[in-house]
């Protein structure tokens, strides 16, 4: 099966349960997220759609929306996080399925926060006992420059955001009752699983790492395969 091959050390995907099938009991996996509070997801997610011509989902009437529009139209994000993590897509949501998200957060996730992401990518690099073995100085300057600005992050669409009680903001958090109560949780799971690497050293991604790419080369005792260069033709 996928898992049992070895071939891959990651898996990348919003469909938690369809990923699910992957696993087996010889080769099982665990999930880590990094999740976000969710007005400040469904506020992101709007203006990033505005000038998203890449995504499937892109619609030119959005860049003259306002988002209080977006905020009350049907094509706002409606507790999005429990609808993945129970499985329900569609239709109405119940505190069931609140129960259903938060149980899977509480087995199956080691999370982290957009407000904290060097520690929780601090406590990833732990938790899996991830290291730099390819170069850990470019490693180290990339890791930096995702942490603070990230691949994704829109940074160019400096818009102002609203404040929690405004109108906008209230009509978002009316979208994510069951997401708002959820990340509430979250943050809760991710204050007791600091325990889980609270005697790891700092820095643990450079604790016998090595370089495949320098001069001389170098490798961990257990092996590595140095990547190649991908080349666009």
């Amino acid at each position: 099966g996928f898992a049992d091959s070895g071939l891959v050390d990651a898996v990348v995907t919003p469909f938690l349960w369809e990923a699910n099938e992957l696993f087996t009991q010889t080769a099982k996996g665990r999930v880590f997220s990094v999740f976000r509070h969710p007005v400040d997801r469904a506020v992101s997610m709007f203006y990033y759609l505005q000038v998203a011509t890449w995504e499937p989902t892109y619609s030119p009437d959005l860049q003259n929306w306002s988002l209080q529009q977006y905020a009350t139209s049907d094509r706002v994000e409606n507790n999005w996080m429990v609808r993945q993590l129970s499985n329900t897509l569609g239709g109405e949501l119940t505190s069931e399925h609140l129960a259903v998200a938060k149980e899977v957060v509480r087995r199956k996730i080691m999370v982290g926060l957009m407000t904290k992401l060097e520690e929780s990518m601090s406590r990833f690099e732990q938790f899996f006992r991830w290291k730099f073995h390819v170069n850990p100085t470019n490693q180290e300057a990339c890791r930096e420059r995702l942490t603070k600005g990230g691949s994704n992050s829109n940074s160019k669409n400096k818009k102002i955001k609203p404040k929690k009680g405004d109108a906008v903001w209230q009509a978002l958090a009316q979208q994510n009752v069951f997401d708002i109560e959820l990340y509430d949780f979250i943050e809760q799971i991710y204050q007791e699983q600091g325990q889980l690497v609270a005697d790891g050293p700092d820095k643990y991604r450079m604790v016998g790492a090595t370089c495949c790419k320098c001069s001389p080369p170098t490798f961990p005792p257990e092996g590595f395969t140095c990547p190649q260069a991908v080349l666009n033709n």
